[in-house]
């Protein structure tokens, strides 16, 4: 009878571990990759749109898997609402918009391109402008990516520590200009006093014109260092041996012609892992922001009739 009963337990076990083990090998769900078009901004939508299929194409290959076509996003509320319906279970997009509108507990550890050199914020200024803190660009013409998350959040938070409030209107202008390029050049030619620019945009302008650093100067003491701006994530509701896998493929990109003819595409120097806690800075310039906001407004209302 012990016998009998030990088999039994044996049987059920075994009945058991073989439905997790067909449940564990589960083929995985198509890749669905969503875009946020802010991130490219610099290379031709068309050549995007191209080269995102062919980079698609090659990591579903290599893992010989099913994907859905790749959905290019203008605005990140549209996305989220995608990736938390499972439309999207994967996507790129920048680091502080990700923050601003995506929970934790929606997004998970992925992969994305990276370049060797951290891509900073940096506060750039015309030399001879005068501007030396934050609290010179008091009438000065400023300059910003547009529609870019984080230049409107870092700016602002400045501002705050400043002036003790987000007084855009005490600047002297405000221009935004669609490319990084573009913000390098305006300050070189006089059309702005200070801008908030990439490092890796002013570096590669600096490498191509070396009169850039005579006429332009940056305030290291003013720099964000928070990590790429742009980051790849999955969708939590995607089971982590999926993630796994997918991820562990994108990694080998690194080591095929076509995979570096990817990240030469987007000047990444090489495929990495990107995880949720890469955002960190972005919470905490956030969280900052909040709060030196909170304390503007109760001054306001303090100095009210």
């Amino acid at each position: 009878m012990r016998h009998y009963e030990r088999y039994l337990r044996w049987f059920i076990a075994f009945v058991l571990l073989s439905g997790w083990v067909t449940a564990r090998a589960e083929p995985p769900p198509p890749i669905a990759i969503g875009f946020y078009t802010q991130v490219i901004r610099d290379f031709p939508r068309k050549d995007v749109e191209v080269s995102l299929r062919f980079w698609t194409d090659e990591l579903a290959r290599s893992l010989n898997l099913t994907y859905k076509p790749i959905q290019l996003y203008d605005n990140l509320d549209d996305l989220r609402r995608d990736m938390v319906a499972g439309k999207i279970n994967f996507m790129v997009a920048s680091s502080m918009g990700v923050v601003q509108h995506f929970s934790a507990d929606e997004i998970s550890d992925g992969f994305s391109g990276n370049k060797s050199t951290p891509n900073y914020l940096l506060l750039v200024v015309r030399r001879g402008a005068g501007i030396q803190t934050p609290s010179d660009l008091a009438r000065k013409r400023v300059m910003l990516l547009e529609n870019d998350e984080l230049s409107d959040i870092y700016l602002e938070t400045l501002l705050l520590k400043a002036w003790g409030k987000p007084d855009w209107a005490r600047l002297g202008s405000v221009s935004r200009e669609p490319r990084s390029v573009k913000l390098v050049n305006g300050l070189f030619f006089g059309q702005a006093d200070a801008a908030l620019i990439d490092r890796s945009a002013y570096e590669a302008a600096l490498a191509l014109n070396p009169q850039i650093g005579q006429r332009l100067q940056v305030l290291e003491d003013y720099t964000f260092k928070g990590g790429s701006p742009h980051i790849g994530l999955f969708s939590s509701r995607m089971r982590p041996e999926d993630r796994e896998r997918i991820t562990e493929a994108a990694l080998k990109l690194n080591d095929t012609v076509r995979g570096r003819q990817v990240l030469d595409i987007y000047q990444a120097d090489s495929m990495v892992r990107t995880s949720v806690k890469d955002l960190i800075p972005y919470r905490e310039l956030l969280e900052t922001h909040s709060a030196l906001m909170a304390v503007a407004k109760s001054k306001a209302r303090r100095k009210r009739p």
